[in-house]
This record gives structure tokens, C-alpha cells and sequence, in this order.
């Protein structure tokens, strides 16, 4: 009881810190279709960059969850009055995701990744101190806030509110792994970059409980019941996030949908396409995908 009401106190925490420091709203809709620097970043470059991200955290053994700070730390960063302009240049946006990638290892994971690193992962088109002047203006524009609530930090929080007498070990070890693998997916699609961690780790959580315990509508609803009292969603409103988890979760996995609900869970999780990532960097990609779009390569 009293672990319950200590975890009901630090998720009301993370709610507050969620609403008063780390909104953000979409960014692509009003620039225009081309600059001076070439095309706009979209939400197909800000993929590319994300997935390239998720990789770099899994070459150095890192969780993916931090994958999720460093695209906050970006997506917040081009969202401020001075980052704005980072949208418009491309070169720039690679820069400022090498700095996002720098400040969020640096703070949060178990070792930090030199700058003199962060800047050869550029292949040569960014220096040590270009690295960390881009840091420098990041963290200025995000007022030093660089510690946001993951959905993973909201998936544990809202397991823990759940009766250990009604979910065994094993079944949240299996909840927190699925819940998991849609966070990955929620970092990698910009649609949610307006949704609240909060909502997509409901919505991840339900997904992964309501396949699960496929027999078992009342579990379910009595889950659905505790998250929602403790965080005051409602469940209706993350109805179309599941449905959008579900649906990219089932085209990464190629599962056939008849069977998908029970056939998710015995898919192995980690299972992403792995890739050289440090042979790779941010503008080797976006090179990649432009000549893919002007029929040059395969």
C-alpha cells in the first residue's frame, strides 16, 4: 500500500512536469515546400533520424527508452522560437541531432559518448566544437529541461499501480517488454509528437493487456479503471492512440491482423532491423534517401 501511494505521488509529479515544461505541438504543417538550403525537414527526414537514433542507443547497449529522450530533446529544440529555423536547413537539423544525441547520453546514460565522437558519427561534416555549440544553443532554447517523462516512465508507474496479488512477476516483465517495443514505435512516428507520453503509454499498455489476457475482459477493464483514476484520462480518449500503435506495430512486424492479437506475443520483441550504426551518420542517411527518391540507387 504504501509502495502504491508513493508511485501515485511520483506519477502526479510526471503528470505536472508533462503539462507545465514538456508540451510541444506539430511543427511540419507551415513551412514551406522549399528554402534557399534546399527541402524542409519533414516527417519522413525526422523518421530517418530517429530511426538512426534507436540504432546508435543499440550499438552502445543503451535502452531504447533513451532514444526517446534525445528525439524529445530535438523535437522540442526545433519547436522553440530560436531552433524554428533549424527546420528549414537540413544540414543544420543533422547538427542539432548530434547535440540532442551528446546532451541526452551524456545526462542520462550509464556512459557518456565523447564529443570528439559524436562529431567523426558526422563522417566529416561537423566538428567537436560545432557539436557543442549546437549544444549550447539547445540547451539555452529548451531552458535546461532535458529530463522528460518517458512513456515507459508512465507504463512502469502505471504496472506498479496495478495489486501485485492480481499481476504476477512474469506477466509484467511480458506487459513492460510489449509496452516496450510500441514505445519504440511512438518514437520513430511523428504523429505522436504532439501526444502526450502520458496517453501513449496508456494506450501501449491496453494494447499490451487486452492481448494478452485475451479471455479476460474484466482484468482488463479493472486495469483500464486504476490507470485512469490515478491519472484522470479518459480511456476514450486514448482510444485512436491504440488503434495507431497497433496498426504501425502490426506493419513492423509484417503479422497477418487475423492473428495479430495473439500472435504479437510470441514475436520476439528486439526484433529491429540492426545496421553498422556507427558507420552510419545523419547526413549519410538523408544521402541515402535522396537518391532512393531520384532512382539513382535500389
Amino acid at each position: 500500500m504504501i509502495e502504491i501511494e508513493s508511485t501515485l505521488l511520483t506519477l502526479r509529479a510526471m503528470l505536472l512536469q508533462e503539462d507545465a515544461s514538456y508540451t510541444i505541438s506539430e511543427f511540419f504543417r507551415d513551412l514551406p515546400k522549399e528554402t534557399s538550403h534546399g527541402t524542409p525537414v519533414d516527417a519522413t527526414a525526422r523518421r530517418q533520424i530517429a530511426a538512426w537514433v534507436v540504432n546508435i542507443m543499440d550499438a552502445c547497449n543503451y535502452k531504447t527508452e533513451y532514444a526517446a529522450i534525445t528525439m524529445s530533446l530535438l523535437d522540442r529544440f526545433v519547436h522553440s522560437r530560436d531552433g524554428r529555423h533549424v527546420l528549414l536547413d537540413r544540414s543544420e537539423y543533422q547538427l542539432a541531432a548530434l547535440a540532442a544525441l551528446y546532451t541526452s547520453v551524456k545526462i542520462h546514460c550509464p556512459q557518456a559518448l565523447s564529443p570528439d565522437l559524436v562529431a567523426k558519427l558526422s563522417q566529416g561534416a561537423f566538428t567537436r566544437g560545432d557539436v557543442e555549440r549546437m549544444e549550447q544553443k539547445l540547451l539555452f532554447a529548451l531552458q535546461f529541461r532535458v529530463n522528460p517523462p518517458t512513456v515507459m516512465d508512465f507504463v512502469r508507474s502505471y504496472l506498479c499501480m496495478v495489486p501485485t496479488e492480481s499481476l504476477d512477476d512474469q506477466s509484467r516483465a511480458v506487459l513492460l517488454e510489449l509496452a516496450s517495443l510500441q514505445a519504440e514505435v511512438s518514437v520513430l512516428d511523428a504523429a505522436f509528437i504532439s501526444t502526450k507520453a502520458s496517453h501513449v503509454a496508456f494506450g501501449s499498455l491496453m494494447n499490451a493487456i487486452e492481448s494478452t489476457f485475451l479471455d479476460n475482459n474484466g482484468f482488463c477493464e479493472d486495469i483500464m479503471k486504476i490507470i485512469s483514476l490515478s491519472t484522470q484520462i479518459n480511456p476514450s480518449d486514448v482510444q485512436d492512440i491504440q488503434t495507431h500503435l497497433y496498426e504501425a506495430i502490426m506493419a513492423q512486424t509484417s503479422i497477418d491482423l487475423p492473428a495479430a492479437k495473439k500472435a504479437v506475443f510470441h514475436e520476439p520483441v528486439n526484433n529491429r532491423m540492426r545496421r553498422e550504426s556507427f558507420k552510419e551518420s545523419p547526413r549519410s542517411i538523408f544521402e541515402h534517401h535522396e537518391l532512393m527518391e531520384h532512382g539513382d540507387i535500389e
